[in-house]
């Protein structure tokens, strides 16, 4: 993350097979690298690997070796130091077209547009990267868009770990931090690392908030946070009293094979859902379309409290992970999951949904023209029939991920990101639009009669901006 965040979905364990022959003077680093990596223990699985490539032995594996490098950094979101590895494949000539296709999103987190746009447009399926391609070529106009809106890094709240994930609960802010804070030690069975990135594992704080900012953090609910893994995001019921928490599930799926070739299981993102009753949350109930075979997670509810949007990699999607949705049915249950269509979803990733007023749905996705990593999106419209999803621009996306963009008002909110400056991995930042700032929502292109097909839309305080792939940018005052 340069700052390291980790916006975890899935808790998983790769299947892999270990590296061909290893240092013989060197058995127990390889061996105990080989692990980490299959544990998906990134961030320990690289240190161990930097130095076996140091040794005689190492360096006669060394394209397995950087491969695995270049795979630990980018799955931990540490950019630079994957995009180092990656192109240290392509220079021995050992990288893969999907190892280009990683090489050019590395650069584009790290706002290398130009260097990105020349790696995809050598890979060999041109339409796989399109949107990618596009993202480079607006990313110049786009941070070149004049700014009305300010970000403000909630630094009450902030660490130099990951923090993010910021909601309403009453007049208090709920988040999601791996920074281990206050009691929370009293989770029975609870690791000190979670060996993806060396970070804690996260849980819910409850915040303050006050004329200056949020702060004053404590332990939201010993009840919700008693898992040994990681614990949220959260949203409510608006009456709050009950809340939807996506968790990790603690049970491995395939039991470890002690013989030759370690087998790890997997574990996977659950929704649950706590009732609050005489002040005190009570015993969850399980969602019931959580899965052994999938995650399911991200919770986000309507306003009127009878569409539940999630994310999850469920089969018969678009690809990674989609946004789906349940309908409550007459009797109070969800209905089963439906795919929330292909307006919303691409073959890539998307996530971390959140409703706003007037069946506005934001959410992330990777698979959409953006500047890097996570771009926020907007579209209005519910269950699977939407207009076309809007990038929120600068200062709302940069080239690294941003996420969890959360409206408490048609012109207040706050948004989660690991973009430079901040105080560690993932911060919390809130926003104020300004009186003269419209709000933010997809354009009704059509009703200003503009003689050209226009691909993306966007304002600011004085002006319109239109985006057609032929002419470029617009401004219509």
């Amino acid at each position: 993350m340069r700052k390291t965040m980790i916006h975890y979905f899935t808790t998983g364990i790769l299947f892999c097979s270990t590296l061909a022959a290893v240092a013989q003077e060197q058995p127990s680093i390889s061996k105990t690298a080989d692990i980490r990596f299959r544990r998906e223990e990134y961030a320990q699985a690289a240190g161990l690997y930097e130095r076996l490539l140091r040794t005689r032995e190492g360096r006669k594996h060394a394209a397995e070796i950087k491969e695995r490098l270049a795979t630990s950094y980018r799955l931990y979101n540490q950019y630079e130091k994957a995009a180092y590895w990656y192109a240290q494949l392509l220079q021995d000539n050992t990288a893969t077209p999907e190892d280009r296709l990683h090489y050019g999103d590395m650069l584009k987190s790290l706002g290398r547009y130009d260097e990105a746009r020349q790696q995809y447009s050598q890979y060999p399926d041109q339409q796989r990267v399109a949107s990618r391609i596009a993202g480079c070529d607006s990313a110049a106009r786009w941070q070149g868009l004049p700014g009305a809106v300010n970000l403000k890094n909630e630094t009450g709240v902030n660490t130099g770990k990951n923090d993010w994930g910021a909601t309403w609960h009453g007049n208090h802010v709920v988040l999601v931090s791996d920074s281990v804070r206050r009691n929370v030690w009293y989770i029975k069975g609870t690791r000190r690392r979670y060996g993806r990135n060396n970070a804690g594992y996260g849980k819910l704080y409850e915040a303050e908030a006050g004329q200056s900012g949020i702060g004053y953090v404590k332990d939201f609910s010993s009840v919700i946070n008693n898992y040994p893994y990681h614990v949220g995001p959260v949203c409510f019921t608006p009456g709050g009293d009950t809340a939807y928490v996506t968790v990790t599930d603690p049970a491995r799926r395939i039991p470890y094979d002690k013989k030759e070739r370690p087998v790890y299981g997997t574990r996977h993102l659950k929704l649950l859902v706590f009732v609050r009753q005489n002040d005190q949350w009570q015993a969850p109930v399980p969602f019931p379309y959580n899965s052994n075979d999938y995650s399911i997670g991200h919770a986000a509810l309507n306003e009127g409290g009878n569409i539940l949007y999630v994310a999850s990699d469920m089969p018969g999607g678009s690809g990674g992970t989609d946004i789906w949705y349940c309908e409550k049915q007459a009797d109070n249950s969800w209905g089963k999951p439906q795919n929330g269509g292909p307006e919303l979803n691409t073959a890539d990733d998307e996530a971390f949904p959140v409703t706003g007023a007037g069946d506005r749905l934001y959410y992330a996705s990777k698979g959409k023209a953006g500047l890097g990593g996570y771009d926020v999106f907007a579209a209005s419209g519910n269950r699977a029939a939407w207009t076309t999803p809007v990038n929120l621009l600068p200062p709302f996306n940069s080239s690294t991920d941003d996420f969890c963009y959360v409206p408490q008002t048609s012109r207040e909110g706050f948004i989660s990101s690991n973009r430079p400056g901040g105080r560690g991995g993932d911060d919390i930042y809130s926003f104020n639009l300004p009186p003269a700032l419209p709000e933010l929502q997809p354009l009704p292109v059509p009703l200003l009669r503009i003689p050209f097909t226009v691909d993306i839309c966007a304002r600011t305080a004085t002006c319109v901006y239109l985006y057609n792939k032929t002419r470029g940018w617009d401004g219509v005052t």
